[in-house]
């Protein structure tokens, strides 16, 4: 092929390659957490997503230098499908800010769960924590996240976790911590859109000071005064009794180990241990 048909074909590729979608972002800095993310009480994200306490990504570190909670910023949030991030960051204000509640003690490996009855999208309800008498994973997350590498990328892992599983042998339970807008009724739809078989995998609702418990138990923040909480990726992986053998704290948890925690109750995380430990995300 000639120098010339090469660079014909690179052109036409390129044309060929959606464009990633921009959106302005409006809201209040709550925390700066790690070198690469900062969570935001972003106004609505006109044609995206509704307001929401959620991390986002930045394409350079550098732009949270400086950066502290209370900050009012305006910024760009690129998405192309797999992946987002902050592409621009501009501080316009500043409002006092609210401290981030941890809410109630958080679950560590070995110990078991207080019992929650959980209302389910089908109707009935799952007890889950001690006496739940199926070995269960637990997630956080809401129907209409857009964000690639939150909820739309968790469903997608659970998809794959759900196909390995047997009915009776263990239990997926998707929990939203959008319970104003995902009513059962929304979680039944949703449940038939990702192809949950409720054999395996619900999706349940919890309101107020009951999901503050139950999210705050798996270390997710929440904001006082509306007690909204702070979106994170969050996976429980509970025993027939109801014993935390490991939290994972990232979407990149190890199938197979997970299903070998279902089926046997191990490997352990290390006894008191607060979340897994981060592992390399792959590229």
């Amino acid at each position: 092929m000639t120098r010339f048909a090469l660079a014909l074909c690179a052109g036409l590729m390129a044309c060929g390659t959606k464009a990633p979608d921009t959106y302005p972002v409006r809201g209040v800095v709550v925390d700066v957490n790690t070198v690469e993310q900062v969570v935001i009480d972003h106004e609505a994200i006109p044609g995206f997503m509704d307001a929401m306490v959620m991390p986002f990504s930045v394409s350079d570190p550098a732009m949270l230098q400086g950066l502290r909670a209370g900050d009012v910023v305006q910024g760009t949030l690129q998405v192309d499908g797999v992946k987002s991030a902050l592409t621009t960051i501009e501080v316009v204000g500043y409002e006092p800010p609210a401290e981030l509640q941890e809410g109630p003690e958080v679950l560590k490996a070995g110990e078991v769960l207080p019992a929650v009855s959980v209302p389910l999208h089908t109707g009935d309800a799952w007890t889950i924590g001690a006496g739940q008498g199926t070995p269960t994973v637990v997630t956080f997350l809401y129907t209409t996240c857009p964000i690639p590498e939150f909820c739309p990328a968790v469903v997608a892992r659970l998809q794959k976790l759900q196909a390995e599983l047997t009915p009776g042998e263990a239990r997926i339970l998707a929990v939203t911590i959008d319970p104003e807008g995902d009513t059962l009724q929304a979680l039944a739809a949703y449940a038939d859109t990702v192809s949950a078989d409720a054999d395996k995998w619900r999706f349940g609702r919890l309101e107020g000071e009951a999901l503050r418990e139950f999210a705050g138990r798996a270390a997710l923040a929440m904001l006082p005064g509306n007690g909204e909480v702070v979106h994170g990726l969050r996976l429980w992986v509970l025993d027939a009794d109801g014993k935390l053998i490991e939290r994972y704290d990232d979407n990149f948890w190890p199938e197979d180990r997970v299903l070998q925690q279902l089926r046997t109750g191990a490997p352990m995380a290390p006894a008191g241990s607060d979340g897994t430990v981060n592992r390399p995300h792959p590229e």
